[in-house]
This record gives structure tokens, C-alpha cells and sequence, in this order.
């Protein structure tokens, strides 16, 4: 057998020092009973119960589905921070609620403007992003269309849990809690403390309202939603809803008389803890590998 020059060596331990061991097994060998990011995804779908949909926003967003997987992160966003933390745990398969690349479509270049047109030049932080991705041997894959779906809702059972309203969930239905009637403004302030938020809580409503039932709408939330919760509570909790449909509805109501409110937590910020529930359920369906839910925290601040 002919020796490997030394060059050649140190060439080769090096890329496997920066690019990690799962871009090594998955290019020269595969290690015993290793799983592969699509074999995990596999598992995923025969396990999520209910059929999966053949149009959706979950899938594979960057990386090889053929790689070989050393561990995982959850988190509701990939961000390039959430990212970087993945790679220094050891995982190398992150799984996300929300876009890597800032739009529905996921494109890893910019998108075209909504007139079409030509394409747009390539942007330094689209091409940052995925270039980190690609040095490290990462796999994003998207799981929101069909987590989601989950009965209970786990987006409300995981912020319902890290509130402390699990005992005050109404039966069958994790996004509606009666809880202790308190006043809107140390709600608020109870939402803050416990979700770590900085900023982006805002409130519509008398601050002095009395609150007892409460909605509960994690993630991004169309008016008719919010229409159809609000009759029966005193308050909505919302992750994110546009701004003159939802917010604007609630305030004609309160100036009206009606004795109702809304509480906006930012999308991230409410689904957080549902993607932590997603963990511990990942663990479940691959109890070969590490999972790992690592939060990505309020993504605002406010002037004092």
C-alpha cells in the first residue's frame, strides 16, 4: 500500500477538524447504525400521525439529506446564532419552525420582487448564512406545517406548561386557560417574567381590565382567528398578527365599551416553547441521538 504523502495527511485532518465528523463519515464511511438526516425525517413522518401533506412548508432547506447526523437542534428559528450554537454542541441536523432564509419560500438567494422581474444580485448575508451552513456540514429541515397539526396543539400546550396554566387548560382544548382573575397590566408583566421577553410584548386594552378567560394564538395569526376566539375571553394571547386587522379590531372593541384585549408576544417568543415540547418528542422518535432545544429568545429590545 502506498503511504499517504504527509501533506496530504494534514490536508485531510483539517478538514475533517473544520467541517466536522459528519461530513467525514457521510463522503469516505458510513459508521455502524449511523442515521441519516432523511432517514430521520422518515421516522418523523410515520410518526407525527395523520397523513403528511403532499403541498407544505416543511422539508429539507439547506444541507444534504444524505448525511450522516451526530446529534440534533431544535429551535423556532434558525438563525445564524442558533446555528453556530448547534455546531458547538455537536449537532449537526436542525430542525426549525420558521424560515432560514427570510421568506415562505426558503430560496437561499434573495427573492424577486413581487412584480417578478430579474433576479436580484446575491446579498452578503444570504450568502454568509448558507456558506456557514455548508462549511459545517449542516441540514436545516423545516417542521411547522405538520407539527402544528398535532392535537393538542403543542404550541399551546408548551406555552400553557411554561406559564404554569397547565391545570387551568380547558378539557380538550390546550389554547383556552381560566386562570385566577388578575388585572391586564400584571398579566403582562407575569408573560414577561416568564418568557424572558425584552421587548416585544405589546398590549391593546384597559390596563385595569379585569382577566380571567384567556385565547391563546402562538405563531402568526390571520384576523379570522382572532374573530373567532375573542368572544369567549377576556384576552388574546398572539405571538404576531397584522397590524391593521387584528390589533385595530381589538381597539374599535375596547373603544366601543367591550371589555376585551389583546396581548402580542412576538411570533419567536410564543412559539418557543412548543419547539422545546418538539425536543422531547424528537428524543422519543430517535432515541439514538441527542436532541437538543435551544432557544433563540426575544429578538427585541426597548428605549428605556
Amino acid at each position: 500500500m502506498k503511504p499517504i504523502p504527509r501533506r496530504h495527511f494534514i490536508t485531510l485532518s483539517a478538514a475533517g477538524a473544520v467541517a466536522g465528523p459528519s461530513i467525514f463519515y457521510s463522503r469516505f464511511a458510513r459508521p455502524p447504525l449511523a442515521l441519516t438526516a432523511q432517514e430521520i425525517v422518515d421516522r418523523v413522518k410515520r410518526s407525527i400521525g395523520g397523513e403528511w401533506k403532499p403541498e407544505t412548508i416543511d422539508g429539507f432547506k439547506a444541507g444534504d439529506p444524505a448525511t450522516v447526523v451526530n446529534g440534533i437542534a431544535v429551535a423556532a428559528m434558525a438563525t445564524l446564532t442558533i446555528l453556530k450554537q448547534a455546531v458547538r454542541s455537536g449537532a449537526n441536523l436542525v430542525i426549525t419552525s420558521e424560515p432560514t432564509f427570510y421568506s415562505r419560500s426558503d430560496a437561499a438567494t434573495p427573492p424577486a420582487g413581487r412584480r417578478g422581474g430579474p433576479p436580484p444580485p446575491p446579498d452578503p448575508v444570504f450568502t454568509a448564512k448558507n456558506d456557514f451552513i455548508k462549511s459545517n456540514g449542516l441540514v436545516v429541515w423545516r417542521f411547522s406545517d405538520h407539527w402544528r397539526q398535532r392535537r393538542p396543539d403543542p404550541f399551546a400546550m408548551g406555552l400553557t406548561d411554561t406559564l404554569g396554566w397547565s391545570k387551568f387548560r380547558a378539557a380538550g382544548d390546550a389554547a383556552h386557560v381560566t386562570v385566577p382573575a388578575l388585572g391586564l397590566d400584571a398579566l403582562a408583566l407575569d408573560l414577561k417574567k416568564k418568557l424572558n421577553a425584552r421587548g416585544g410584548i405589546r398590549i391593546v386594552g384597559d390596563p385595569r381590565l379585569r382577566v380571567q378567560k384567556i385565547g391563546l394564538l402562538p405563531g402568526t395569526t390571520a384576523i379570522q382567528a382572532a374573530l373567532a376566539v375573542l368572544p369567549d375571553v377576556d384576552a388574546v394571547i398572539a405571538g404576531e398578527v397584522r397590524e391593521w386587522e387584528s390589533v385595530e379590531y381589538v381597539r374599535d372593541k375596547v373603544a366601543a365599551g367591550e371589555k376585551k384585549s389583546l396581548i402580542l408576544l412576538g411570533r419567536v417568543v410564543s412559539e418557543e416553547p412548543g419547539m422545546k415540547l418538539c425536543a422531547e418528542w424528537i428524543k422519543t422518535v430517535v432515541p439514538e441521538l441527542a436532541a437538543t432545544w435551544i432557544p433563540n429568545g426575544d429578538p427585541y429590545w426597548r428605549p428605556v
